[in-house]
């Protein structure tokens, strides 16, 4: 996951070092309530998103990987709260043979929701009011399902909902142009939101058919230490660098583990960051995530992040990401949203250094 923009480089010019300038500054950094504080209550209006991944474990899709991005607008009132969000379904084939609809090992869906709910005694409750119904001519449209309630607390940019087994933490959008790109998805489809109460979705069933034997490669090992980094200037001419150190665990084909990304900026023009009143800064964020391996390549689902330094000069512009990737034996080549990058193992005659 990549920062979506970066803190507005304001210098701290000569006259800053004067005692009016000194003062000035002062005024200029209040400290705004936080948006779940117990005075104000929660507040959740904004742009929010979350990825979840889990194995269908029953019914005629048991087996299959079923990969879910949400992205949730809302907008408060007072206490209440009205929005939608877009879930973007993945279905995953877990034997490898392809789906009826996509006649692709895998299919993807776009669901829309409509939602309603209130803010009472700092807890949240939030109700699906219906679902729109996707166009006819899509063939691996997973149905409509039953609604649903949720229950919901809010920690800083941190919303939790529970609905009977199901948890779901969402991440507040800072950057909100950034976060509509599912709901730009949608503009072009008819849909019409409607009440349904059926059964819960089962994905386009593939052919009973006997078709040819799966590939019997051998899972790429991916566990260990992989390090990504990048030099280069920001607008401005400053020197920015970024690094990421990706810790992997691997049982079988499944991995899990976490990266630590730094990205250091240091002033090329001899004036201090406003923000930190120094001439560089740093932020570290902790991402944890999840996947799995087939032969050579390689899925990977960021579950959360957890800022390590906190910075004034963080903007907070952060998103949770599914990576595909192609691994080789030193290698690991990921695609991202629209990026992509290549993961090496340390060379053993470098030590690893953080910044």
């Amino acid at each position: 996951m990549r920062f979506a923009g970066f803190v507005g480089l304001i210098r701290l010019g000569l006259v800053m070092a004067s005692l009016g300038g000194a003062a000035g500054c002062a005024a200029l950094r209040p400290a705004p309530a936080s948006a779940g504080s117990a005075a104000a209550g929660p507040q959740i209006s904004g742009v929010w998103d979350a990825v979840t991944s889990a194995t269908i474990d029953e019914g005629v899709a048991a087996g299959d990987v079923r990969i879910e991005k949400q992205e949730w607008h809302l907008s408060q009132s007072g206490s209440a709260i009205r929005g939608y969000y877009i879930a973007a379904l993945t279905y995953v084939s877990g034997d490898g043979r392809p789906y009826v609809c996509s006649r692709q090992p895998q299919f993807s869906a776009l669901q829309r929701f409509e939602v309603a709910g209130h803010v009472k005694a700092g807890a949240i409750e939030i109700q699906e009011m219906g679902q729109a119904e996707n166009p006819r001519e899509n063939r691996c449209d997973p149905g409509m399902r039953q609604l649903a309630r949720y229950r919901g607390l809010l920690d800083g940019d941190v919303m939790t909902l529970v609905s009977g087994r199901q948890q779901t933490r969402l991440y507040r959008i800072h950057d909100t142009t950034a976060g509509e790109r599912l709901a730009n998805e949608t503009t072009t489809q008819r849909v019409a939101a409607r009440d349904r109460s059926d059964g819960p979705p089962t994905p386009a069933a593939r052919p009973v058919t006997t078709v040819g034997p799966t590939s019997s490669a051998v899972d790429a090992d991916v566990s260990g230490l992989w390090i990504w980094e990048h030099q280069g200037s920001v607008p401005g001419g400053d020197q920015k660098q970024e690094r990421e150190e990706w810790h992997v665990e691997q049982n079988g084909s499944k991995i899990s583990g976490y990266y630590d990304r730094i990205v250091h900026q240091v002033s090329t023009d001899g004036h201090a960051y406003r923000c930190s009143m120094a001439l560089e800064f740093q932020i570290a964020t902790r991402y944890q995530f999840s996947g799995d391996i087939s032969g050579d390549e390689v899925r990977i689902i960021e579950s959360s992040y957890e800022v390590l330094s906190p910075s004034a000069c963080d903007n907070g512009k952060r998103r949770l990401d599914v990576y595909q990737g192609k691994i080789s034996t030193d290698e690991i080549r990921l695609v991202w949203g629209m990026g992509g990058q290549i993961l090496r193992r340390p060379r053993p005659d470098v030590p690893t250094q953080r910044f």
